[in-house]
């Protein structure tokens, strides 16, 4: 079959009449007609039968679906590159960054970015890191700022700096201290990170490597949200030390944990293509403010 085949094949699974097809893929419904046939005659049997004016898939087109979809969605991910190479702009940057990190390092990156290229377009977007690196991949944005590395063979990682996990509450709750151990938090009413996202899996790591045990009943997947929560309630929170500084500008105590639990704070950018100068200008920017905030 070719892709044309698995394009028409798809778009009748999906809507269940020619005419319905024939729309979603801008033809006539002729042609789908015929390039439904022509795939039927090279496979040798038929894909859909007629039942009350709607085609219903064969036993062998079931089978066949999971992979039409497979390779429907991949062309998909081609169309959509290949647009967003035709409308790349050399006068726009595009970031794309970890909630947290989009409301701390990057909005002074981009001030300091603005110092050296006050004519270009900054668009900023916040986003988790696994549907993040595809929209990297496909070029959607040209800079991501992240808390982790990303294991992904059309992406790039430049570490900026290390992070470390912190605890954070308000004077009354934690009192003020150069650090505190992980077991030491059993003692307080705690509000953890996601136990799935980069951070919740770090402590979940350091916590078995330990084996200690800490009773974490209230989650959430912003870090910025723990935060919030330690803020008014006896509550105490586990973040980043970046995320941290939000805490300290609400008047909360911070103090980190140890022995230290690190995190790096990484700049990826996809691997096709030349790197962009104004990406490499921007990943400059937020190393400083890294270094200077941390």
């Amino acid at each position: 079959m070719r892709l044309r085949h698995i394009e028409v094949i798809n778009a009748i699974r999906v809507t269940g009449t020619l005419s319905a097809a024939a729309e979603l893929l801008n033809m006539t419904q002729p042609g789908v007609s015929q390039l439904l046939q022509s795939a039927e005659r090279q496979l040798g049997y038929d894909l859909f039968t007629r039942s009350k004016g709607r085609l219903i898939p064969t036993r062998e087109a079931a089978t066949l679906f999971p992979e039409i979809e497979r390779l429907d969605r991949q062309l998909d991910a081609v169309q959509k590159l290949a647009d967003n190479l035709r409308q790349r702009r050399d006068d726009t940057l595009r970031i794309l960054a970890a909630p947290s990190l989009a409301q701390t390092i990057v909005p002074e990156a981009v001030m300091l970015f603005k110092e050296k290229f006050p004519q270009v377009r900054i668009s900023v977007a916040s986003d988790y890191s696994a549907s993040a690196t595809i929209s990297l991949a496909l070029l959607e944005a040209d800079v991501g700022i992240f808390y982790h590395s990303i294991s992904h063979p059309a992406i790039q990682e430049q570490i900026l700096g290390m992070s470390e996990l912190v605890a954070v509450g308000a004077s009354s709750v934690l009192p003020p201290a150069s650090h505190i151990g992980l077991s030491q938090l059993a003692s307080f009413e705690l509000i953890g990170p996601d136990p799935t996202d980069p951070v919740g899996k770090l402590l979940t790591e350091a916590l078995q490597a330990q084996s200690i045990q800490l009773d974490i009943r209230l989650t959430a997947q912003s870090y910025h949200s723990v935060v919030a929560l330690a803020a008014i309630s006896r509550g105490v929170g586990i973040v980043d030390a970046v995320t941290g500084l939000s805490a300290k500008a609400q008047g909360l105590e911070i103090v980190p944990i140890k022995p230290s639990i690190e995190i790096p704070i990484v700049a990826s950018t996809a691997t096709s293509g030349e790197r962009s100068v104004l990406s490499q200008h921007f990943i400059s920017a937020c190393k400083k403010v890294v270094e200077r905030r941390l």
